[in-house]
């Protein structure tokens, strides 16, 4: 596969992702009060090329705008939801998904660990970090980590939101390396 093939598939794959990642934020968010029409409410999003560059014998990021991924590239995705009304919103909830087989998450926003949640098939939110019951070896039962590449569905509990007011969420996902294939 040549680069210029996948930078072509990386837009489409990035397209795709961010199109998904709107539709699950605007249908995850509630209104205050659920007998009135849902008020009105922004939800900005954008995704940037995390580049990784050395300045001054320093390491650093920089977040760049998003023209062409390639395998091994790392993309984050802010998602801010503004309360255009001038009312609170009540239980708001941002939920993103996150391909399989497509990207691997990589990391999570800062916001506290009671308002992060994920989930392995849609259905069923835990608080991050997601853990399993593993049977060992010896018969022994043990509770173990889900590794973050499993995880198919976040979702951010933002709680009450004041007239005006916002919140931002982010997640980082890395796109799979392909084997065999070199970086130009």
């Amino acid at each position: 596969m040549s680069s210029r093939s996948f930078s072509v598939g990386g837009r489409l794959l990035v397209l795709i992702l961010t199109l998904s990642l709107f539709a699950a934020l605007t249908l995850a968010m509630s209104p205050a009060v659920a007998a009135d029409p849902p008020p009105q409410a922004e939800v900005r999003l954008q995704a940037w090329l995390v580049q990784t560059v050395v300045e001054q014998a320093r390491v650093q990021e920089r977040l760049q705008p998003l023209k062409d991924v390639r395998p091994g590239d790392v993309v984050e995705y802010e998602a801010r939801y503004i309360n255009t009304t001038a009312r609170p919103v009540s239980n708001v909830q941002l939920t993103l998904p996150v391909p399989a087989g497509g990207l691997e998450l990589t990391s999570l926003d800062t916001l506290p660990s009671r308002a992060r949640w994920a989930s392995l098939d849609g259905r069923r939110f835990d608080p991050i970090p997601l853990k399993r019951e593993v049977r060992r070896a010896d018969g022994h039962v043990a509770v173990e980590p889900v590794p973050l590449s499993e995880y198919r569905y976040l979702r951010w509990q933002l709680g009450d939101l004041p007239a005006g007011a916002e919140r931002t969420v982010r997640a980082r996902m890395q796109l799979p390396p392909l084997v065999g294939v070199g970086r130009p």
